[in-house]
């Protein structure tokens, strides 16, 4: 099945495994996740499915809303309470009015050091599998951008603990802006509580859980588990409708050519990416390919999705 999942996950699992459930369920090889979460964040965890796979790319430029709890005085070797503590210190000097006087300076397009324990990849191996095999890896500083932080909630303590609403761009660790406040305040800082509220156009209030999903499979209704394709698509792409004639040169690989297309191609759109939609109601449409109108009568594909399908 080609298509989108919004999946709520549950903390203290990673979202390979939850990937590896879905699999199973859908028996369904070709299932992938739009950015991973860490095991002990829980929230919004969105998956793509069959032939929409090849499509996450054009995903991971996505914004995502966070709501993160920041604890003070504590430091680990992963930036979050599951790690190993390396400072315990009493941060009770730590207001809340300190805290927001330096959070300006985390707005807008800041450089950021990723943690450790991440996903990136050096020479073919992840950083976390290096980090827990003793090598640590500290990556050169680079750009991030942080739409918009604000502290929500206080508790002060020995670890005064801070809850923060947070709208970040591509490639930002919550991990290293709690890491980084931490250094400044000279406390030290770790993502205690973390959840993601949204990521795109997936939303907290639409995410299934595990056992929610599993229920539509039993009850024969799995296709309502999944969101209508362009009600999830990154505004960053138009959408072009193909007529009924071109899936078959879609299917072949075929060249495109402004007739082929509903309307033609507006001038607009050259040079662009481009989301090839089907001929049906707007209700039903699927993503075909992905194509770049280079000039008038010349559309070159980037990924072509229809011939994979099994309606291909």
């Amino acid at each position: 099945m080609d298509g989108f999942l919004n999946i709520l996950k549950p903390r203290g699992v990673t979202s390979h495994d939850i990937v590896a459930v879905v699999r199973k369920m859908l028996r369904e090889d070709r299932v992938g996740h739009l950015g991973t979460l860490d095991p002990l964040a829980v929230g919004v965890l969105p998956l793509v499915t069959g032939a929409y796979r090849r499509l996450t790319e054009y995903f991971l430029v996505e914004d995502k809303r966070y709501l993160a709890e920041f604890t003070f005085g504590l430091v680990t070797d992963s930036g979050d309470t599951d790690g190993k503590i390396e400072c315990d210190v009493d941060a009770s000097s730590v207001t809340r009015e300190r805290v927001e006087a330096l959070l300006p300076r985390y707005r807008g397009r800041i450089k950021q050091v990723p943690p450790a324990f991440s996903a990136l990849k050096v020479g073919g191996r992840k950083m976390l599998d290096l980090a827990r095999e003793g090598v640590v890896l500290r990556k050169e500083p680079r750009d991030v951008v942080v739409h918009s932080l604000s502290l929500v909630a206080w508790k002060e303590g020995r670890h005064p603990v801070g809850l923060f609403d947070m709208t970040v761009g591509k490639g930002t660790y919550v991990r290293s802006l709690a890491r980084s406040i931490g250094e400044d305040l000279g406390s030290g800082a770790v993502v205690s509580y973390l959840l993601r509220a949204r990521s795109g156009k997936f939303q907290l209030k639409d995410a299934l859980t595990i056992g929610e999903l599993a229920d539509n499979k039993s009850l024969g209704e799995l296709d309502r588990a999944f969101p209508e394709p362009l009600s999830v698509l990154p505004e960053t792409y138009p959408t072009v409708r193909v007529l009924p004639r071109a899936l078959k040169k879609i299917a072949h690989g075929v060249p495109l050519r402004d007739s082929d297309f509903l309307g033609g191609i507006p001038a607009s759109l050259l040079g662009r990416t481009v989301m090839a939609i089907s001929p049906e109601p707007l209700s039903r449409a699927s993503i075909v390919a992905v194509v770049r109108p280079e000039r008038p009568n010349k559309v070159s594909y980037e990924k072509v999705l229809y011939r994979e399908s099994k309606s291909g």
